[in-house]
């Protein structure tokens, strides 16, 4: 209990700061949820007050979720890594991308990470978005250097897996991960109602003029399909899928093998790519921050924000952790750090 007092006052004192507008921490070990614990108000004026089950627009931590829903298909045996995508996705082999594979599209190596071009209320209709990646001309060799692909990851992820399964992605999502785990507060795409009624909107009073995540306040954006940025969640759902992806997972569920997990979670590198004290340390499909020498220690994704979530196969931690407040230093947030202070984790920049 001491424990949950501690982290409740991270929280508590975030807010009362103006660190944070409105958070949540969900904390799970070993397949149990210990902590589920929410602060602050949905807006900066403060109507409203968050509580555990408040969806959060969590940015590229849904790109983890993405993730984890192509990597148990993998499991079910149904495509290899070094696969072409031209085997599922009709269409796809043109403008130089006949050669791409799903290793590249995982470890953000398919070249379509420019979305230039491309108009904003596009990047959230699924058919158009889906079809301009099908159209779309590389921006870099494909499998040569790392490109984040902000805003494209969880289209070619997610419309592969529905193209690889034959089940669209809403139901793959479902029956796949929901349901298995019992969630109920993961959305692409969510109702007008929840965007009405349980919400907790960016914060953007500090942001600048050509910051677009107060953008993500739309119900254009939020109620549109683009799993890349556009999830809602809350931290207790988010913890919980990552406590399935280590040890025995949860209530005897895991989602995702051991196999298939070490497999991911080892780190992609190529000869032109940066520095590794960049942030961008990927393996397939998510990004790593264990401690030097063992990156794929812990992994999972941040979001723009700074919302995250990830599992700890050292400690047995899962993690999920939301906010609404723009953050002038992100990707540091004092907030996540006080947090894994606490529990005694390393900082985590991503």
């Amino acid at each position: 209990m001491e424990l949950a007092k501690k982290l409740q006052d991270v929280l508590d004192r975030s807010v009362e700061s103006g660190e944070e507008c409105g958070c949540q921490l969900a904390v799970y070990r070993y397949g149990e949820l210990l902590y589920d614990l929410a602060s602050g108000y949905t807006t900066p004026e403060q109507t409203k007050k968050v509580n555990t089950d408040t969806l959060f627009p969590v940015f590229s931590v849904g790109k983890g979720i993405c993730t984890t829903l192509l990597l148990k298909l993998k499991d079910q045996g149904k495509f290899e890594f070094d696969d072409l995508v031209s085997k599922y996705w009709k269409g796809y082999e043109v403008n130089g991308k006949e050669m791409t594979t799903i290793r590249n599209v995982l470890s953000h190596r398919a070249g379509l990470y420019d979305v230039t071009g491309i108009p904003w209320e596009d990047l959230f209709v699924w058919e158009k978005i889906c079809k301009w990646m099908e159209e779309g001309v590389p921006g870099d060799t494909i499998g040569g250097m790392h490109h984040y692909h902000a805003l494209t990851y969880g289209v070619l992820a997610g419309h592969l897996a529905e193209l690889i399964d034959g089940r669209p992605f809403h139901q793959l999502l479902k029956e796949e991960i929901l349901d298995p785990l019992q969630l109920d507060h993961i959305f692409f795409g969510i109702s007008r109602e929840d965007y009405e009624n349980n919400v907790a909107f960016i914060d953007g009073s500090i942001a600048k003029p050509e910051d677009t995540r107060p953008n993500y306040n739309q119900f254009a954006v939020l109620g549109g399909v683009n799993p890349s940025s556009n999830g809602c969640v809350n931290a207790r759902n988010l913890a919980k899928m990552y406590a399935s992806l280590i040890g025995n997972g949860v209530n005897g569920c895991r989602l995702v093998s051991e196999k298939t997990i070490d497999e991911a979670t080892r780190i992609c590198r190529a000869p032109e790519d940066d520095n590794l004290n960049n942030w961008d340390k990927f393996g397939l499909g998510y990004a790593l921050c264990g401690p030097q020498g063992n990156y794929g220690r812990m992994f999972g994704h941040g979001g723009a924000c700074g919302a995250e979530g990830f599992a700890d196969k050292e400690t047995g931690y899962a993690i999920g952790f939301t906010k609404n407040k723009v953050n002038r230093t992100h990707p540091v947030h004092p907030t996540r750090n006080e947090i894994s202070k606490v529990l005694g984790l390393p900082e985590r920049i991503w």
